[in-house]
């Protein structure tokens, strides 16, 4: 087959082996704006000459042009190979170049090949120059890209078992950004300190100046003994709460910040505890903190999940540029920005745009119980929607007791695994990932997938349902409900809501429903198309439902593009990260003594994997009502083979109010030639408005015998178990991390103490690497000049 540039060679060397040779030189004729060039050049071929064929000729034309040809060579042709042993043209070739006339390319050959006068002025070098490959803008073979596949972000996961940190980028700055300007002395403005009588683990104060700035990599808690500091934009005063504190390397840190010292604002309980050196000290500066250790055991989701490993530490390429050792063992203390660490940082845009909606301390209860209070953030992905999300919510948790968390995003969810939309009551201000806090929520509902575009009218009854139930319960919850009064308001409790980042095709017009649903009081968009001066009168009718009355107001936000180091950890690895941290997560067994707090997880029990912890064995035919299958394709699945389907599954364990389930449909406990559970092909989930969901579980085993028995894993705690009567299977899978046993997986050895090539849903070996598997090769492809 001959490409465009092969027969413009051949029509080239058969138009100057018919040229009649020049007998006399002629000269060059300076160019001018009537300059013509000479007319041998301008001569036409005659009548009795046929136009060059396109094709190439069988046969040399002579050896005048086998003479020039060569001499346009830089070497001999190589001996053409075999057909069997040529490289295959088609293989990379992804669409078909068909010519549809003569007319067509005659006059791109007239365009590009370069005339005799021409070439003999050319350097011989660039007679022939190398076609540029570049990729065509359409091809009937490509499919037509649709506006739902930009909410799609990853494909079929692929596992590297040796997953590495990566080296460190060549392009980084020889002079890289100061994290800390604090100059840690020993003994003078930095006092490690033994254990305590509340906690045996290692504490360091730290006194500070004015614009002192602290980065610290690791786990720890802070405490601020005296004046105000500011962490990942947050203003913490001086009191006796501690505030945990995740700070890896997957994500932005936050940064420690000292504020001038204002008045009086210590705590003399705390201060008492010290040392009476330290005590003293304190007064020369304008802060006083105090680290400690927490040791909660999540940095062992590195070793489980590789692609995180030693996340919690500095990377061995950077190890050394720790300069001082603050006496913490979970700890490191940053003066340098490097490549795998970047600091949390909150543009001015955002700060002002939060300030104005905080209510000041001079207005009363009741005009903030009056006050609508409902935010909700919205825009495309990447543009920093769940970073902006966390600082509202805690910049409101700094004037109100409590604060809702509506999650709409099924993708990156704050406090729950992916796959969930759940409503939240938080407390205490979040300084970490969205893995470092999963909890029970308040009220949630599974849909079983990272998108809502296989059950898209599931979702919004689903988020309709958290908003009426927010509307009912929690919005103007009784103050003596809210614990103790500490100079914020407990008359109301706002709402946050956080959108998926899906905002064309399906993705805008569901976001726009929700919208209509939430009915929000304040909307910050981060459309980079909306700039400042935004007309948000023009616009307001098609943001509003019919029961507003003056419409929301409408912030446009500076979009915050993902730092290019972290990059390296895609959505789909933190989306891993987080379905692991929740089922190795340890949830509070005790009930809660408020109905409205969201417990959240304190430690992680990271010391065995999966595969090697004891489930709870159940009776699904006692313990459980019916099973429903929800997503693409789930409908295909019979009764007779569902316990196939449901084994190393994830499932929902969902709780429904009497009634919730079709009575008709109920198979007496007593037969056992019922299936188990029981499952009926088509049925749609249960409502939301009716059920919730408590958590998911892990389905490790299930036996298709008549006296079947069930395998589950599920960090739930045990007094809600016995509510979960429903399990809802959706397509959320285990990530293949949590397949695997870490312990001997550097040996190649066993897992759970059997041998690994005996384990299902698993299949080891290696790939074929390029150019290994067998060679496809296609003659039926040919231009139509060929034919």
């Amino acid at each position: 087959m001959l490409s465009a540039v092969a027969a413009r060679k051949a029509r080239l060397a058969q138009n100057q082996a018919q040229t009649p040779p020049q007998t006399a030189a002629v000269p060059p004729i300076p160019p001018g704006p009537t300059s013509q060039p000479p007319s041998d050049f301008r001569k036409k071929p005659s009548s009795d000459q046929k136009p060059p064929p396109k094709r190439k000729p069988s046969a040399p034309a002579g050896n005048a042009t086998k003479k020039r040809k060569g001499q346009n060579r830089r070497s001999s042709p190589e001996p053409s190979a075999r057909y069997f042993a040529q490289p295959d043209a088609f293989e990379n070739q992804e669409d078909i170049i068909v010519v549809n006339d003569s007319d067509s390319e005659t006059s791109v050959a007239s365009q590009d090949t370069p005339s005799e006068g021409e070439a003999s002025r050319i350097p011989p070098s660039r007679l022939n120059p190398r076609p540029a490959s570049r990729k065509r803008a359409w091809s009937p073979s490509v499919p037509l890209q649709d506006s739902s596949d930009e909410e799609v972000e990853d494909a079929d996961e692929i596992l590297i078992l040796d997953a590495t940190d990566p080296p460190p980028d060549e392009s980084v700055p020889v002079s890289p950004a100061l994290l800390s300007t604090f100059r840690p002395v020993l003994d003078q403005n930095v006092f490690r300190l033994g254990p305590s009588d509340l906690s045996a683990n290692k504490r360091t104060a730290l006194l500070l100046s004015a614009g002192d700035t602290v980065a610290l990599l690791g786990t720890y808690s802070i405490t601020v003994l005296r004046g105000t500091v500011d962490l990942g934009g947050v203003s913490l005063n001086a009191s006796t709460t501690s505030y945990p504190v995740f700070a890896p390397r997957s994500s932005p840190i936050p940064i420690i910040q000292c504020r001038p010292h204002k008045g009086s604002s210590s705590d003399p309980a705390v201060l008492s505890t010290l040392l009476s050196r330290v005590a003293a000290a304190t007064m020369d500066y304008d802060a006083a903190i105090i680290l400690q250790e927490l040791h909660t055991g999540i940095e062992g989701l590195g070793r489980i999940c590789r692609t995180f490993d030693g996340f919690f530490a500095p990377s061995r390429w950077h190890r050394g540029r720790v300069t001082f050792d603050l006496g913490l063992d979970t700890v490191y203390y940053l003066t340098q920005q490097t490549s795998d660490v970047v600091p949390l940082d909150i543009p001015p845009s955002w700060d002002a745009a939060v300030k104005a909606i905080l209510p000041t301390s001079d207005q009363g209860t009741d005009a903030t119980a009056e006050k609508k209070m409902v935010y909700i953030i919205k825009g495309a992905k990447n543009t920093g929607k769940s970073t902006f999300a966390r600082l509202i919510l805690n910049r409101l948790l700094s004037r109100f007791q409590r604060v809702a968390y509506l999650e709409c995003d099924l993708g990156q969810s704050e406090f729950t695994p992916g796959g969930m939309v759940s409503l939240n009551v938080v407390e205490q201000p979040v300084f970490g990932p969205p893995f470092s806090h999963p909890s029970i929520p308040y009220a949630a509902h599974y849909i079983g997938a990272t998108s809502p575009r296989a059950t898209p009218s599931h979702y919004l009854e689903s988020i309709h349902a958290l908003v009426q139930l927010f509307n009912l319960e929690i919005q103007n919850a009784a103050a003596e409900e809210l614990g103790s009064d500490d100079g914020r308001f407990n008359s109301s409790i706002p709402l946050v809501v956080n959108t998926m980042g899906w905002t064309k095709g399906l993705g805008a017009d569901l976001a726009r429903k929700v919208q209509e649903i939430v009915e929000p009081s304040h909307i910050f968009s981060f459309d980079a198309s909306v700039g400042e001066e935004w007309d948000t009168a023009g616009r307001v009718d098609t943001l509003l439902s019919p029961s507003e009355l003056g419409g929301p107001h409408v912030q446009s936000v500076e979009p915050v593009q993902r730092p290019s180091t972290l990059t390296h950890y895609t959505a789909a690895d933190q989306r891993n990260l987080s379905i692991l941290s929740y089922f190795h997560a340890v949830l509070p067994n005790s009930p809660s003594t408020s109905l409205l707090t969201s417990p959240v997880a304190a430690s992680w029990s990271s010391t065995l994997p999966l595969c090697a912890q004891p489930p709870y064995e159940l009776d699904p035919r006692v313990a459980f009502d019916q099973l429903f299958l929800t997503g693409a394709g789930t409908e295909d699945v019979t009764p007779s083979e569902v316990h196939r389907a449901l084994r190393c599954s994830v499932v929902g364990l969902v709780s429904c109010q009497p009634g919730t389930l079709d009575s008709d449909a109920r198979i007496d406990a007593e037969d056992d030639a019922r299936p188990s559970p029981f499952y009926e092909q088509g049925v749609l989930p249960p409502s939301p408005h009716t059920s919730k969901c408590l958590g998911l579980a892990l389905v490790r085993a299930i036996s298709p015998s008549p006296s079947s028995r069930i395998h589950l894993l599920t960090p739930v705690p045990s007094h809600l178990l016995g509510s979960a009567r429903v399990l809802v299977m959706g397509e959320l899978q285990l990530p293949v991390w949590g397949m695997l046993d870490y312990r001997t997986l550097d040996d190649g050895g066993d897992i759970a103490g059997y041998d690994r090539e005996k384990v299902p849903y698993l299949r080891w070996g290696k790939g074929e690497g390029a150019g290994g598997e067998r060679r496809r090769v296609r003659r039926n492809l040919m231009r139509r000049a060929q034919m």
